[in-house]
């Protein structure tokens, strides 16, 4: 096999590589005018492929770009991998793995320090070196008992058709409500096109003509808020629809409410449900009844792969001031070493390689899952995945990575 990397554009090459990853995920059969309008929304991106000689087309493909990821105080470049496909006469060849190690060492060499992906399959991706980050979970709000604690509706909200016009008001403002959120990524053309359209390869670029948009204003006429929402089933049936959310992003606390307000002021809805949310979203109390709200299981989002340990580590920022030495495993050779993380200048933490005895001894894997501030290294420490070299190590550590909020990354890729 031979393996390529090009940048996505709308040539024959880019064509190529989206029939075969589509193919790959089980996606529809498109004529070659519509692929390359799917290869021009990849431009500037990656495309890796493993190819059969002279098969123009690749039995395996990778996709990846640069993101602006979250982390708590602060952001850093982001490797994002996703489109990770093989070809189902090529399965159990290595060609996948092979595709994602060439990725990743590609991104040390360019000097970004973590990767990212989101999967049904997340826990495969643990080999390589991701942790799972992030979790979102169902909620279901019943309309039959939802009374707002605060009865008087503020702002405006706004019901925005065409796709441009919505994409110039949600975009500043997910662009501020994202950084709030450690684990968000900044998005693509296309992937704003997907989430306000609906229209995405897996069904034909065909636009979702039950999505829509509502934008909440301020007093002051500024846009602080924004849902997308779509029915998901109809009311002509039951005689009570549901509503499900798409993307929902606020600034404020009153713009969150005013858009729970507007979802839940729909005659004929007996639902509304958002697959994707926080672990932690407040939606529950808004209400009088708490009740109102269900609440389904929680699941897996972001994994993610610390490329640059220190360089991550240093570019986040830390609630109190201590110092503690971090020995990281790292299988793959990108970023194995013994670390000190000192915390005491808060604005600038330093973070350098030590001879001192470790205090905390975990895997690669497992820094990537706590480095966010969503999971806790005790519990990882109870499950044998992080070893306290020193006593108290894994508390000491949990509350120096504590986050400003919880980490979420409330769009799959």
């Amino acid at each position: 096999m031979t393996p390529r990397v090009t940048e996505g554009s709308a040539d024959a090459g880019t064509v190529a590589w989206t029939r075969a990853m589509l193919a790959a995920f089980l996606g529809p059969r498109l004529d070659t005018d519509l692929l390359a309008r799917v290869g021009a929304g990849l431009e500037g991106q990656r495309l890796r492929g493993a190819y059969a000689d002279p098969d123009p087309s690749p039995v395996a493909t990778l996709r990846s770009w640069d993101a602006e990821l979250t982390v708590p105080g602060g952001a850093v470049t982001a490797d994002a991998v996703t489109g990770i496909g093989v070809r189902s006469t090529h399965r159990r060849r290595g060609l996948a793995r092979r595709l994602l190690a060439e990725d990743l060492a590609a991104a040390v060499r360019a000097g970004t320090p973590a990767a990212v992906l989101t999967s049904t399959q997340g826990s495969l991706y643990e080999r390589f070196g991701f942790g799972l980050a992030t979790l979102s979970r169902t909620i279901r709000v019943d309309m039959t008992r939802a009374r707002f604690r605060d009865p008087v509706p503020r702002g405006t909200v706004e019901l925005v058709d065409r796709p441009d016009a919505a994409l110039a008001l949600a975009g500043p403002v997910h662009a501020r409500a994202r950084r709030r959120h450690p684990g968000a990524l900044a998005r693509t053309p296309a992937q704003w096109d997907a989430v306000l359209t609906g229209a995405v390869a897996h069904n034909g670029l065909e636009p979702d003509r039950r999505r829509q948009v509502a934008v909440w204003r301020d007093d002051d006429g500024t846009p602080a808020g924004y849902v997308v929402h779509r029915l998901e089933e109809g009311w002509y049936a039951t005689g009570a629809a549901t509503l499900g959310i798409i993307d929902l992003q606020a600034t404020t606390p009153r713009a969150y409410q005013e858009l729970w307000r507007h979802l839940c002021s729909h005659d004929l809805v007996g639902t509304v449900t958002w697959e994707h949310a926080s672990v932690d979203e407040p939606v529950p109390w808004l209400l009088d009844d708490h009740r109102a709200v269900t609440v389904e299981g929680e699941r897996a989002m972001l994994w993610l792969r610390v490329l640059d340990a220190p360089a991550l580590l240093a570019a986040r920022r830390y609630p109190l001031e201590d110092a503690i030495v971090l020995e990281v495993a790292d299988d793959a050779g990108h970023t194995p070493g013994r670390w000190r993380l000192d915390t005491h200048d808060r604005l600038a933490p330093a973070v350098g390689p030590t001879r001192d005895e470790a205090d905390v001894v975990l895997p690669v894997s497992a820094l990537g899952s706590v480095v966010l501030g969503g999971v806790d290294p005790r519990v990882l420490a109870r499950a044998g995945l992080l070893e306290e070299a020193s006593a108290g190590a894994a508390g000491r550590l949990a509350r120096l990575l504590a986050a400003p909020s919880v980490p979420w990354n409330g769009l799959g890729f």
